[in-house]
């Protein structure tokens, strides 16, 4: 189950460094769905979105970074808290969902 886990948040990594390079600014909801990511993938490579984050922060509403700021640390949460074989899973399903968000 571990591996699938590992699979499934590396591919979300990966969708989103190709997302990055893709797009030149992401619009809020994106920009708070790539802070979710971000914190659900709590011990994977995140460079990628750490870079689709910087570059895309500037400029933003002050609410608009309260609620990534926000919405990073509930998925930091619940991925820190997640347990056993289903709630690792969840983790990685809420992960490539909300990377995959950063692809459309």
């Amino acid at each position: 189950m571990r591996i699938l886990t590992a699979a499934v948040v590396l591919a979300a990594v990966a969708a989103t460094g190709t997302a990055a390079s893709a797009q030149h600014r992401l619009n809020d909801s994106q920009f708070i769905a790539a802070a979710r990511c971000r914190g659900l993938l709590q011990g994977a490579d995140t460079a990628s979105i750490d870079a689709v984050i910087k570059a895309n922060k500037s400029g933003r509403v002050g609410v608009v970074l309260d609620r990534a700021a926000t919405e990073r640390k509930a998925a930091e949460r619940k991925a820190r808290k997640a347990t056993g074989a289903g709630g690792k899973a969840e983790v990685a399903r809420l992960a490539a969902d909300a990377c995959a968000g950063l692809n459309g």
